[in-house]
């Protein structure tokens, strides 16, 4: 397959928060969904909109949160070859909690999942692949795809949020394609502006860095120069896996060929359409939305 996706496998159930939320007594919500949920997952399902082939590498055990993130990562294209079977494995679980605003609160519990171990995978999975996107939760796996891919010449795309940082070095070190939010890009450079944040993680590895800040847009650098792409603005219903869906675009645009400055606001543009819509695995632009509806680059030095 042309794209494999690895990390966090979960089910988010969202809650649209009412203003005022009594405690102790029931209170009627305006929307309570359920959907797969997680960065790699959800970015799985943005690529594959984009109509790309691609896999989702994940145990998965016969249980209905099991049966839900299957159903989910089908619903938009994903390919199940990479559904592994294994007993009592469960996909974690997330309730997000969305304010009248669009921001999300985020409860998760961890009980009974399992991630995916090196032992399990088939090199010959990867004969195909032209794209590896890994996050930054399920270390033990991601690091040993980021090695082979290294070793096979596959293009990589991390998403890394948090993480212990000599393995959050490692990775970014391995990868070919770095995506991080803000905080951890300050936690990891040790320092606050973002610019500085971009040239000193830059520094750390061969591969391309991109700096994200929600509503600011994202950040690189190119020939020593910085770039700033803004965010699309957009009545923001939900941002629940924007971030998610600027990776998925990110990576379908390495994968089409196009420039550091064209894939920035191509990911930009897919994330602002997530925005627009509650949960972020509702619906997404198709190659043919983005195509017919992409604004020219909209970039500040």
């Amino acid at each position: 397959m042309e794209v494999i996706c690895s990390g966090l496998n979960v089910v988010d159930l969202l809650v649209a928060v009412p203003n005022e939320v009594p405690y102790g007594e029931k209170t009627e919500c305006e929307k309570i969904i359920v959907q797969g949920g997680a960065p790699a997952g959800n970015a799985a399902s943005g690529i594959a909109a984009l109509g790309h082939d691609i896999g989702f590498l994940g145990y998965f055990g016969e249980n209905t949160l099991s049966d839900i993130a299957r159903a989910e990562l089908k619903r938009h294209g994903v390919v199940d070859t990479l559904f592994v079977s294994k007993e009592n494995a469960t996909p974690a679980i997330a309730i997000v909690q969305v304010d009248d605003k669009g921001e999300r609160t985020v409860l998760y519990s961890m009980d009974n999942y399992s991630s995916f171990i090196p032992a399990d995978f088939k090199e010959e999975w990867l004969s195909d692949t032209k794209l590896i996107l890994v996050d930054g939760y399920d270390t033990e796996i991601n690091l040993h795809l980021l090695k082979l891919a290294k070793k096979k010449g596959i293009t990589t795309v991390l998403d890394m949020e948090a993480g212990e940082e000599a393995t959050m070095k490692e990775m970014l070190e391995l990868a070919t394609h770095s995506i991080l939010p803000l905080t951890c890009a300050q936690k990891l450079a040790k320092t606050e502006k973002i610019e500085d944040c971009v040239k000193v993680l830059s520094k750390l590895t061969e591969g391309q860095v991109v700096v994200t800040d929600g509503a600011n847009g994202s950040y690189a650098l190119e020939e020593e120069m910085i770039i700033h792409q803004p965010a699309y603005k957009v009545k923001v219903v939900d941002t629940t896996g924007c971030g998610d869906a600027f990776h998925a675009a990110y990576a379908s645009a390495v994968l089409q060929g196009m420039s550091l400055r064209e894939r920035m606001n191509y990911g930009s543009f897919f994330a602002s359409q997530v925005a627009k819509v509650f949960g972020g695995r509702t619906s997404f632009p198709s190659r043919k939305d983005m195509e017919e509806n992409l604004p020219l680059i909209e970039t500040t030095a």
